[in-house]
This record gives structure tokens, C-alpha cells and sequence, in this order.
């Protein structure tokens, strides 16, 4: 996640709209949250390489410091 070239692919963020909520037209299913849902690498910290330097980067999308691949969030236990 880090470096001059991060990869476009190294998804954080999964999101997709129920058929609970309010506007229907961008609800998807389970098997449909890939193509029709937010999926995304968002939240970066962006900084020059002479301002600072990183020593360890990672992603948790549970609250409890790991990363769950083509989880949907918000989850109960993990608001946003």
C-alpha cells in the first residue's frame, strides 16, 4: 500500500447498498456487491518522501487490526 506506484487494485473499501435502504435502484445482491457496489481503494495517506518515511502500513476493516478481503462494510461491529 505504500511507495511511489501503490497498486490500484489493493481494495479498502467494499460498500454496497441494501434493498433496506432508500434508493432501490442502487441496491444489489450478494453475488452482484463486486460489480454494482463501491468497491475501491480509498483512504490514503498521501506525503512527500522528504517529509516522512513509513516504516509499517496496513488495512483493517473489523476494528480488531485485520483486514477481511470482499467484506461489506458498515457491519454491526464495524460502523464505518
Amino acid at each position: 500500500c505504500n511507495g511511489p506506484t501503490p497498486n490500484p487494485s489493493n481494495y479498502t473499501t467494499y460498500n454496497a447498498r441494501t434493498f433496506l435502504q432508500t434508493q432501490l435502484n442502487k441496491a444489489c445482491t450478494r453475488e452482484e456487491f463486486l460489480t454494482k457496489g463501491d468497491v475501491n481503494p480509498k483512504d490514503f495517506v498521501l506525503f512527500y518522501d522528504h517529509d516522512f518515511s513509513s516504516s509499517e502500513t496496513s488495512k483493517d476493516n473489523t476494528g480488531e487490526k485485520k483486514f477481511i478481503e470482499k467484506m461489506v462494510f458498515p457491519t454491526l461491529t464495524f460502523p464505518s
